[in-house]
């Protein structure tokens, strides 16, 4: 087990990377993709959404320089997410096609994994593919997408810990100071937004730690699914519900339940309620996972 001392320079990395990246994508790159509001947006204003760039760029650099080893599916994997998504931020690609290349690199992901293929390969992929868009259907609040986060990798790494993975919770490390950098500009009112590259490719990242941390016995699988709660709970209920009625569930709309209590009461104070909901499904989480590995 490498020691924490390794992770130092790559954490430090990743905070100077995507603060810089971010300063310079909103200052002499602020046009280069923005979000337009239309009436199902939160926001009033054009806002820039190239701020999940500069939160790659410094997971990217710092996972470089990190003692860990991934096998090569899964760089692989989000090169080809953060291609189509990067091109999807600055003109829109067919739906079919952003399914075809996540469907991909969720594979990829699985085709990596330690243990190799299994007869439940379908089922996880499809999983994957949701929990990939999850981020994307829920990223439409400030400060939302990025405290989900900051909570969640934390969450995911303190579970690590215990479960004596440390690279892999080096690696959400990396994710959570990235996330604290991005927050600083995305806290409401926002200056900017993750765009397609940063939401999917978020989502990725979870599926991969997830799948990682669970097949190297770092935790249990239901560990990831309680700690993001608040994402895949919203987002399935909104989802089924828009499905029964008939509607085109693909299409943007403000019918999730941030968006309606953000409407009631307020951006902020929605921000706040998420917070506690995140933070104690994580504690929850956390607490359960050392409960079940000294027990």
């Amino acid at each position: 087990m490498e020691p924490i001392s390794e992770w130092l320079l790559p954490v430090a990395s990743a905070v100077v990377i995507s603060y810089c990246l971010t300063i310079v994508l909103l200052s002499r790159m602020k046009y280069l993709a923005l979000d337009v509001p239309n009436h199902r947006s939160m926001h009033s204003l054009p806002v820039p959404r190239t701020g999940g760039w500069a939160l790659l760029a410094g997971c990217g650099v710092a996972l470089v320089i990190s003692p860990i080893s991934l096998p090569y599916f899964v760089y692989l994997a989000f090169l080809l997410l953060l291609a189509v998504s990067a091109l999807d931020d600055l003109r829109h690609v067919p739906a079919s096609v952003r399914f075809g290349v996540q469907l991909l690199a969720v594979s990829l992901i699985i085709c990596a994994l330690p243990n190799g293929l299994q007869w439940w390969f379908p089922f996880l992929a499809l999983c994957g593919v949701w929990v990939v868009n999850l981020y994307n259907f829920m990223d439409g609040m400030d400060g939302l997408a990025g405290s989900m986060t900051a909570v969640g990798f934390l969450g995911l790494g303190l579970a690590c810990l215990v479960g004596g993975d440390l690279g892999l919770a080096g690696v959400c490390a990396l994710v959570f100071v990235c996330a604290l950098v991005f927050l600083h500009f995305n806290w409401p009112p926002a200056r900017i937004f993750l765009g397609d590259a940063g939401s999917t490719c978020l989502g990725l990242t979870v599926v991969t730690v997830s799948l990682f941390g669970w097949q190297r016995g770092a935790f249990e699988l239901w560990l990831p699914a309680i700690i993001f709660t608040p994402f895949w709970l919203d987002a399935t209920y909104t989802l089924l519900r828009r499905m029964i009625r008939g509607q085109r569930w693909w299409e943007a709309h403000r019918e999730h339940f941030y968006q309606k209590s953000a409407i009631r009461m307020g951006v902020k104070n929605t921000l706040y309620l998420q917070l506690v909901f995140m933070l104690c499904m994580s504690i929850l989480a956390v607490v359960l996972s050392a409960l079940d590995i000294s027990g």
